[in-house]
């Protein structure tokens, strides 16, 4: 069962076609990063591959909390729906674990890490590699965005821990 006083936190970036998982220990170190990519085909084989990825991870570095990105319906109505089943798999995985899951709006991610909520990807890029220590190696657009998602969460427990005390 992780524990909430770890400090780690999963940022997910979830899709169908590809998640994108962070691995986030504080202050602003990636500990890992990864993307699981799915080939077309039968959905259910490409939820298994998504939530193995998942479940391995949490084996091997169990987190405090995992963070993830709202659904966001824009005009693809298929492409929303497979994200929702990739995100709906993913709950269900962190919920089998226990692990405690926050969900953050893409302009909310945005916001605190630019202070732009329509900051686009390179800006998003630039604002990361200044603000967290990456492991070696190209990131995709994935693995980048579940950094940003987990750099998020912990920047917003920051502001809610000072906020209380």
């Amino acid at each position: 069962m992780p524990s909430a006083n770890n400090g780690l936190i999963l940022g997910i970036d979830p899709g169908l076609a590809s998640t994108g998982f962070a691995l986030l220990s504080e202050p602003n170190l990636v500990l890992a990063c990864s993307t699981v990519v799915t080939r077309p085909g039968r959905d259910g084989e490409r939820l298994v591959a998504i939530t193995a990825h998942l479940r391995r991870l949490l084996d091997d570095n169990p987190p405090g909390e995992a963070s993830l990105e709202e659904l966001f319906m824009g005009r693809n109505a298929t492409s929303a729906v497979a994200v929702a089943q990739a995100r709906g798999a993913i709950l269900a995985v962190l919920e089998e674990r226990g692990v405690p899951v926050f969900e953050y709006k893409p302009s909310q991610v945005k916001v605190i890490l630019t202070g732009y909520g329509n900051a686009d990807k390179a800006q998003i890029a630039r604002m990361l590699a200044a603000q967290v220590k990456v492991p070696e190696g190209k990131l995709d657009e994935h693995a980048r965005d579940a950094i940003a998602i987990a750099l998020c969460h912990a920047r917003s427990r920051r502001f809610t821990r000072a906020a209380i005390s």
